[in-house]
């Protein structure tokens, strides 16, 4: 058997130090959960995402251990001068990686277990909650910039962090409350069914908003062409219509058409007899959809993820594969919010503690805001609005994402990137902490409710009522 050459040796060490820091997440986040559940009689995700800060770079994980070295170190990158610097994703690419798949998988579960006819029925007053969960975030995050000193009207790029805060006010993490809902058998209520598809219109309107943002920044004004209109030049910006085109185009054509060949995918699939052959068959469905979300479309690819588990929620596949997924779900999704919560450096947020304690409040009453009052007026009661509200309110990994962008970009320091951190998890840890108690009251969200069989499934379970 011949040796391993130098460069194969590195390889096959590589994977093996890989698997070792698995193996500390998932004893950290197992350990973590089962502690905030048993005797905080909290959410699982919240021990998960304080081990994650706890084990990260930027706590224990960074403290050197003899000859080992860190066990998790903030990856470096080489800049154009031949200097090694910190990359802005603070976790290794391997690590970010395994996440990713954790967060496909979480979100292609959340879409089996939702009720395709009724995600339907109130997809329409999710645009309504997803719009005001977008416009009154980032109109209090730009102000709040602006008010604070942080950035300026003076000049397009004095007033460029301001708008970058307002991106960030602007998300929704889905994955965060598709877990808690899951956990707690609420995913497929109304109200739980409403923050999803708000979540994914959320992430479309986010997409746009981030494209004007970066456009801005490279350009210093909105992109725009004029466009030839019965002999009159009219200014359209063309990059934003292509990409909101494009975004949404995609996610309502993978949803129709993916629900039209639901039941011959279903019947298709159940050809095969070998053990697991299903699981691998939908997972790869998963995997396809994601990646032409995010590299053909400009799509998260959990929206992609999300989309296919949802056409394929009524069908006989989906009740063959939901308990196998349960169980793939319990060993790789807790990975994806322990490495979250590496991503948070607490040490940041000490050079603008006032802005992240007012920016954290605000991203606490926008949302609340934002998505409660539409939630009222398209037919949930105080309770269902508030339930939608807080549903909405997590901002999670994409936050981070926006936030990691601005900073990349030069346009955000380091001091408005740990505030803009410090609101990210704020928001991320105490949704999960009102969600339960809001979910599991007892009685219906909705203001008017319908009689009939319909009226129970839109209510949700019986013990809701």
């Amino acid at each position: 058997m011949p040796l391993l050459s130098a460069a194969e040796y590195i390889l096959v060490e590589e994977v093996g130090h890989l698997v070792l820091l698995l193996a500390f997440i998932v004893l950290a986040a197992k350990l973590a959960g089962e502690m905030v559940e048993r005797f905080a009689s909290l959410p699982s995700v919240i021990g998960e995402l304080g081990a994650g800060i706890l084990i990260g770079p930027f706590a224990l994980g960074g403290i050197e251990i003899g000859s080992f070295g860190p066990l998790f170190e903030v990856p470096k990158a080489i800049d154009g001068l031949g200097n090694a610097v910190d990359v802005i994703t603070p976790v290794s690419p391997e690590l970010f990686f395994v996440a990713e798949i954790a967060a496909i998988i979480l979100l292609f579960q959340a879409g089996l277990e939702t009720n395709r006819a009724q995600f339907f029925r109130w997809v329409k007053p999710a645009t309504a909650v997803a719009a005001g969960g977008v416009v009154v975030p980032f109109a209090f995050g730009f102000l709040a910039t602006l008010f604070l000193g942080f950035a300026s009207l003076d000049s397009t790029q004095e007033m460029l962090p301001a708008l970058f805060v307002g991106a960030i006010m602007t998300a929704t993490s889905v994955g965060i409350t598709a877990r808690v809902l899951g956990d707690i058998r609420r995913l497929d209520t109304p109200e739980g069914t409403t923050v999803l598809a708000g979540a994914v219109v959320d992430d479309v309107l986010g997409i746009l908003i981030l494209a004007i943002v970066i456009g801005i920044a490279e350009t210093g004004e909105i992109p725009i062409t004029d466009i030839g209109f019965f002999g009159t030049n009219i200014p359209v910006p063309m990059d934003i219509v292509v990409i909101a085109t494009k975004a949404i185009g995609f996610w309502l054509g993978l949803l129709i058409i993916g629900s039209l060949l639901a039941n011959r995918i279903s019947n298709a699939f159940l050809w095969f007899r070998s053990p697991g052959v299903l699981v691998g068959l939908a997972l790869f469905l998963a995997f396809l959809a994601s990646a032409v979300a995010e590299i053909y479309f400009g799509l998260a690819m959990i929206i992609g993820a999300y989309t296919i588990g949802l056409a394929l929620s009524d069908t006989d596949l989906k009740h063959r594969i939901e308990e196998p997924m349960i169980q793939i779900g319990h060993f790789v999704v807790p990975v994806f919010f322990v490495v979250i919560g590496m991503q948070v450096d607490l040490g940041a947020m000490s050079a603008a503690i006032t802005f992240g304690i007012i920016l954290s409040i605000l991203g606490i009453l926008s949302k609340v805001i934002g998505a409660g009052l539409p939630a009222l007026a398209v037919g949930f009661n105080r309770r269902g609005a508030y339930r939608v509200a807080i549903g909405m309110l997590p901002r999670g990994e994409v936050a981070l994402i926006i936030a990691g962008i601005g900073l990349s970009a030069g346009v955000i320091g380091q001091d408005v990137f740990g505030v803009a951190i410090a609101m990210t998890i704020v928001t991320t840890m105490i949704a999960p902490i009102l969600l339960v108690p809001a979910f599991t009251a007892g009685g219906s969200g909705l203001r008017k409710p319908m009689g009939g069989a319909r009226a129970h499934r839109d209510r949700g379970r019986p013990e809701d009522n």
